[in-house]
């Protein structure tokens, strides 16, 4: 019945200029006499989910990406050869290393507003069906990385071997109701 009604909104669109229908829901839409339609931007039961509605200030470009226990644990003895450290110190800071690696999730720093700050629920799954970590944070807690112009909005010590080749990661920010899932692959 409902899609009956919509096809017969459309059949109604033919005509020479533009019109407005309301479809079965309420929401209001344009005919376009070439027979595509669009949803009216200005309507309150519509929320417009194009790439184009979406104003450029409020797209993000977040991302994940794993750092491997063996990367972590070269980069460390290099630093702590360099500072001319015992072996006995390097082989200590070796043991606290995490042996999953670190997952960091990463934004380019001039997207961090600082007037607006947005709070997020980052969740990371190693193969279960329950995350082995989930907190909630705000974007103000960003950390710089050792990238040019990227912060961690956080980073997340994986503590067990990973006996998986992709790590399941999300973020949402449930203020705006909006999720970002990624797998991420363990190097």
């Amino acid at each position: 019945m409902s899609k009956l009604v919509f096809f017969l909104l459309i059949l109604v669109g033919f005509s020479a200029a533009n019109k407005m229908a309301t479809t079965y829901d309420g929401a209001t839409v344009i005919l376009h006499p070439d027979g595509r339609w669009e949803y009216y931007q200005n309507n309150k039961n519509v929320r417009d989910v194009r790439p184009s509605a979406i104003p450029e200030e409020a797209k993000l470009n977040i991302y994940v990406m794993h750092e491997s226990y063996e990367k972590l644990r070269k980069n460390k003895r290099l630093m702590l050869e360099a500072d001319f450290a015992p072996e006995e110190e390097i082989l200590d800071s070796l043991r606290q290393i995490p042996k999953g690696g670190i997952v960091h999730f990463c934004i380019p720093t001039n997207q961090l507003k600082p007037h607006a700050v947005k709070t997020y629920t980052y969740s990371v799954w190693t193969g279960g069906k329950k995350p082995v970590f989930q907190t909630t944070a705000a974007d103000a807690d960003a950390k710089p990385s050792g990238e040019v112009d990227v912060s961690y909005l956080l980073s997340v010590p994986i503590y067990t071997r990973l006996k998986v080749k992709t790590i399941k990661a999300s973020i949402e920010n449930k203020a705006g109701r909006q999720t970002l899932n990624f797998d991420v692959p363990v190097n």
